[in-house]
């Protein structure tokens, strides 16, 4: 399927031993790739032409080095490419134990067009939890305009791209309890997910401002990323998981089947219910793909069953609610609307 075709050597240097070290960020309109990786405190930046298949031309992010033998060296932690809608080209945000640049993808050479210190950032430098680690940043995403930088504290550090070279900061989401591992957004759905190092999972509400789920995955959660609803774990055992963006925050009280269909419908106290497909021949077998959700804050999930074999049809029953709700599946009408004649 796949076939090595070449080797592109860095500008200088070897690659440095950070997770997710290489950041990638293309642009179809344009056909142009590019990617950035972290070697020592420089910051290599390179782009090509897809379709001309043109060869990697390499820029490079000097970070300052330490002025007297006292100045602590400048370590860059997390590298970071980004496209915001108010941008028409990406950004290159770069986090390390001190600060937090944003730097244009085209002016790699020039100053940033952003900068905060990593304590002027931060409400409380200290970690979360443990009181020993060091500062740092690491896991960066971004949600529409919304630029997400995630630190050892547990917060995540939000920055406003309002244009080309306009960015301000937004209050902290503060609701991780550990350091972060890493954030991911989907870009087809703008589903944004966090990770944090005691293996807890926060799927946001959109745009990025209060909590939808949470998921304990009880995982040294070391990588995330977030494909069609379905948030992929890569954790510090070598194990990969699937998590789903729509599951349960509270107990699930109900699993139903419907074998016509290889449907999966289950029910929980939050309020919500999820149909799923699960895949039971090659070359998907055991493979589940989410198929709809419905959910009622007010309600609480006690019972939730297909009332026929194909899964066209649900009820429910919610505690303390004096009547069962019904759903089917809607067949929707290509018709034209008719007009009559005045």
């Amino acid at each position: 399927m796949f076939e090595k075709v070449k080797d592109v050597p860095l500008p200088q240097g070897t690659v440095s031993p950070w997770p997710s070290n290489l950041a990638v960020c293309w642009l179809d309109t344009r056909n142009i790739t590019y990617v950035a990786v972290i070697q020592s405190n420089n910051i290599h930046v390179g782009n090509w032409d897809n379709k001309a298949e043109t060869e990697v031309s390499w820029d490079t992010i000097v970070t300052s080095e330490p002025s007297t033998p006292n100045e602590k060296v400048i370590d860059v932690t997390t590298v970071g490419l980004v496209h915001p809608n108010a941008r028409n080209f990406p950004v290159v945000i770069v986090g390390s134990a001190r600060f937090i640049n944003v730097y244009d993808v085209k002016k790699i050479s020039q100053k940033p067009l952003f900068s905060i210190t990593l304590a002027s950032a931060l409400n409380d430098p200290k970690t979360a939890v443990g009181g020993d680690v060091a500062p740092y940043c690491r896991g960066i995403s971004c949600n529409d305009n919304a630029i997400l930088v995630g630190t050892h504290t547990g917060e995540i550090v939000v920055i406003m791209c309002n244009g080309d070279s306009n960015f301000t900061t937004r209050k902290n989401l503060k609701e991780h309890r550990s350091a972060i591992a890493d954030i991911a957004t989907c870009r087809y759905d703008e589903v944004t997910v966090s990770a944090d190092s005691n293996g807890e999972l926060i799927i946001w509400q959109k745009p990025v401002k209060g909590v939808n789920s949470r998921v304990l995955t009880k995982q040294p959660i070391n990588v995330i990323n977030v494909l069609r609803k379905q948030v992929i774990v890569g954790t510090l055992r070598g194990l990969v998981q699937y998590y789903s963006v729509n599951a349960h925050a509270r107990p699930v009280n109900s699993v139903s089947v419907a074998p016509e269909s290889a449907y999966v419908l289950t029910a929980s106290e939050d309020g919500t219910f999820v149909v799923s497909k699960l895949h039971t021949r090659k070359p998907h077998a055991y493979q589940v793909e989410y198929r709809f959700s419905d959910a009622d804050e007010y309600s609480m999930i006690m019972g939730a069953q297909f009332t026929n074999g194909r899964g066209s049809a649900i009820a429910t029953a919610a505690f303390d609610n004096n009547c069962l709700t019904m759903y089917k599946i809607v067949k929707k009408s290509n018709a034209a609307p008719s007009t009559s004649a005045s």
